[in-house]
């Protein structure tokens, strides 16, 4: 009689113990099981230490060209972070959502004059001018044939971003008059970049053409600026109009993305919201999508857009906002954490009540299936759970502890209690925010793990007299054997050569568990020293 324990895999708590599959556990905690054998996880090495008072419930590494020490972000709310999809962009433009209105930072505002990341930021809306102009004819060169005309105005901040227009105001025009439009409204006050830079105002007025009416570039005039004549011939009338139908985010935007079409994306309630590609302060209201339930969280699954709810999930089939259509899927499996939800698999994975959740273009899955039952899994009380995917791994992390999925259905646990997780696409690293520190994951020494096996019966009382253990070191390693589950023997294994078990147990029922620091690639549990000699 030999048991051997081979391709180690992790736990499956829905089946009884003595029901698992011969290479699953009834414990894996701080296991690495993708190397081949079981090795220990590392502990977390402090990178840096964050001024900014308060638990961090959210962290972000700004300054992808600078050291992991530098400029962590760090909120004590949910908060969703999207790099600003803007050409050109050297300032490294970052939006978020969950710390109050919608904000946009950089990296003079967001690093200058202290440390608690970030220091500064502006509202992501730029408010549109409530007063349409005065509009008062003049004597001047005006058009050959007598007109009327709309004029409205638009604010610009000191980034180019551009307003909806002000209310209109009509005015006749002829060839002998020109219009001078005043009474501006005051650019409004608060978090809104209109006092420095280039800030300004544009204005426009209607032309009429075969095609129709639209309102076109006529000036631009300074902050301070009060009045202003239009002198423009028709010859010389620049662009149209963009922002005639933009509008600025909900106040209560959440769940903040960037999208490959170059558009962010969030939600506010039953309504998901798009900002007009390459526009991160503009949010046309005829982009939303409404659905039937409220939204949790939104992420991008490839050209779309999943969409996750306290219902049924959606799905938007593009993630330009112009062609964008939503539709709901058949599985009814809400979404209980929004910070459960990464990109995963070529999909996207989140907690449900009955398990981690995939949703791919072959449909919906759910991944724990077959390890955890709904009893087990909400003993793990999902709707805390927060993750990360890390080197085709999911990272969950729990009120205490947490958990790693890989891709091959190895479900194990580690001791590490973080309030906050981030991977960093640059450095390709994945850090965690324990106590007041930020630490990067599994990079210090080797953490003590366990592995204990299935419970082995063996359907007649059976001496087991010996055991060998292969690994790639043998200098913290620990043996154990359960006999009719209670502890019978441990031993501290220094080689790789078979030892002795102790006499006197005859029994159906074994079970094995291995600890340690050293990785670990087999071990084998024998009736005799003969059957030894082949593994």
């Amino acid at each position: 009689m030999i048991i051997p324990l081979t391709g180690m895999g992790g736990v499956a708590p829905k089946i009884t113990p003595e029901l698992l599959p011969p290479n699953l556990a009834q414990t894996a905690l701080n296991v690495r099981l993708h190397n081949g054998g079981v090795q220990s996880l590392k502990t977390p090495i402090t990178v840096a230490t964050p001024t900014k008072a308060g638990s961090a419930v959210t962290i972000y590494r700004f300054g992808k060209n600078q050291p992991e020490s530098q400029y962590w972000f760090k909120w004590t709310t949910p908060v969703s972070v999207a790099r600003g999809p803007i050409a050109g962009d050297t300032e490294e433009t970052t939006y978020y959502s969950g710390d109050g209105l919608p904000k946009k930072t950089r990296f003079g505002l967001a690093t200058s004059s202290g440390t608690d990341y970030p220091v500064a930021y502006f509202n992501v809306k730029v408010p549109a001018p409530t007063g349409a102009p005065t509009l008062t004819p003049e004597a001047g060169t005006g058009p050959v044939v007598a007109e009327t005309r709309a004029y409205v105005y638009t604010n610009v901040t000191a980034w180019g971003e551009e307003s909806a227009p002000s209310p209109a105001s009509l005015a006749d025009v002829t060839s002998t008059t020109v219009i001078r439009l005043s009474n501006f409204t005051a650019f409004p006050t608060g978090s809104y970049d209109f006092s420095s830079g280039s800030a300004c105002r544009r204005i426009y007025r209607s032309v009429s053409s075969s095609s129709g009416t639209n309102y076109y570039f006529v000036g631009e005039i300074l902050p301070g600026v009060t009045n202003w004549a239009d002198t423009t011939d028709i010859a010389s009338v620049g662009e149209p109009l963009p922002s005639l139908d933009w509008d600025t985010p909900p106040d209560d935007l959440s769940g903040l993305i960037a999208l490959p079409s170059g558009a962010l994306c969030g939600f506010s309630k039953k309504e998901v919201c798009f900002s007009v590609i390459g526009a991160p302060y503009a949010w046309p209201q005829k982009y939303y999508l409404t659905c039937d339930y409220n939204i949790v969280a939104v992420a991008a699954m490839g050209q779309g857009v999943i969409v996750l709810t306290d219902g049924y999930p959606y799905f938007i089939n593009s993630s330009d906002p112009e062609s964008a259509q939503m539709i709901r899927l058949d599985e009814e499996q809400a979404c209980v954490s929004a910070r459960s939800v990464v990109a995963f698999g070529g999909g996207v994975v989140y907690a449900s009540p009955d398990g981690l959740v995939s949703i791919t273009q072959s449909g919906t899955t759910i991944l724990t299936k077959d390890l955890y039952d709904n009893e087990t899994w909400r003993a793990l009380t999902p709707a805390n759970i927060f993750a990360v995917k890390h080197d085709n791994r999911y990272y969950g992390f729990l009120a205490s502890g947490g958990f790693i999925l890989d891709t091959s259905g190895n479900f194990a646990f580690h001791d590490v209690t973080a309030t906050s997780a981030y991977v960093d696409p640059v450095l390709d690293q994945l850090y965690v925010a324990v106590g007041t520190y930020i630490q990067k994951w599994d990079s210090g020494t080797a953490k003590n793990h366990v592995w204990k096996s299935k419970r082995h019966n063996l359907g007649k009382p059976v001496a087991l007299t010996c055991a060998q253990i292969k690994a790639n070191a043998f200098t913290d390693l620990t043996f154990k054997m359960y006999v009719d589950g209670v502890l019978k023997y441990t031993k501290v294994v220094t080689s790789a050569e078979p030892f002795r078990l102790p006499s006197g147990f005859r029994s159906r029922i074994y079970e094995f568990e291995i600890s340690g620091a050293d990785h670990w690639t087999s071990a084998y549990v024998a009736g005799s020293m003969e059957e030894l000699k082949g593994v």
